[in-house]
């Protein structure tokens, strides 16, 4: 597989090299999508541009989820089969990467989403709360069991999620639950595998995500999507699809572990 890994960034100057220098040891094609940084996040991935490292720049932050866009947009261009998503904060244990794309070659999934909730001891409570409303509701649209909706630690097959990328239209951390609505109702295999989270004491690298404004958009887009799937023949056709889709598949989705004989 020709896979790349795509770090959306927004002023991550103090983890972005750690991160880098972490992910070069794999191998494969690195974008930093520089979401309207005023720090030193663009300078730092430059010094990276001999080592293979491309950059991409927003001009003002539109995001994350628009970072992830333009970076599956660069994957799609440049022909590669797999895109491997991570957040830049180091919040995501670049050790867990090789397992996670074993479990993904492994099952022939689709979509592959990292799951933090399995341990929550050090998670921060109004995040945890936002965390399972997210899955619940995003769970409740996707008509199956969704483990953790606002991991951004994924893998995706680009040729099966090339319509479903084509979809997204949203900028913010809503998009995550975007795109695993729009996986289901595209009937993509997706799945789940546990993954180590570090929730850092060190604000320089603290996550940007805002429980109580992103639930909130998470909450309007839940509400779209409902008048969408309710008065509309194509959300209605989509719907009853799913439904079908789902019920003929009993054990959709799996989850599964990173080492072992497989799911759980």
């Amino acid at each position: 597989m020709k896979v790349c890994i795509l770090l959306p960034s927004y002023n991550v100057a103090a983890t972005l090299g750690r991160l880098l220098d972490a992910l070069l040891l794999y191998n494969h094609a690195l974008l930093v999508i520089d979401d309207g940084s005023v720090d030193q996040t663009s300078d730092i991935a430059r010094q990276y541009a001999d080592k293979g490292v491309s950059l991409l720049h927003h001009p003002v932050n539109r995001g994350k989820g628009a970072a992830l866009r333009t970076g599956f947009a660069w994957a799609l261009g440049n022909g590669f089969d797999v895109a491997v998503a991570m957040d830049s904060d180091l919040q995501h244990d670049p050790d867990d990467f090789p397992g996670m794309l074993k479990v993904f070659e492994r099952e022939n999934l689709d979509v592959l989403i990292g799951d933090r909730m399995h341990d929550q001891s050090a998670m921060p409570t109004a995040r945890r709360l936002g965390n399972w409303f997210s899955s619940w509701g995003t769970g409740n649209f996707c008509h199956q069991k969704i483990f953790d909706a606002q991991c951004g630690f994924r893998v995706f097959r680009l040729a099966a999620c090339r319509t479903m990328l084509s979809e997204l239209t949203l900028d913010r951390y809503v998009s995550e639950s975007e795109v695993l609505v729009r996986s289901s109702m595209n009937l993509l295999r997706i799945g789940f595998t546990p993954i180590t989270v570090i929730y850092p004491e060190d604000l320089s690298h603290k996550s940007f995500y805002r429980p109580w404004l992103d639930t909130y958009r998470i909450v309007y887009y839940f509400t779209l999507e409902l008048l969408r799937r309710t008065f509309t023949g194509k959300g209605r056709r989509e719907l009853e699809n799913l439904r079908k889709y789902v019920k003929s598949c009993s054990d959709w989705p799996r989850y599964y572990l990173l080492s072992g004989p497989g799911s759980k």
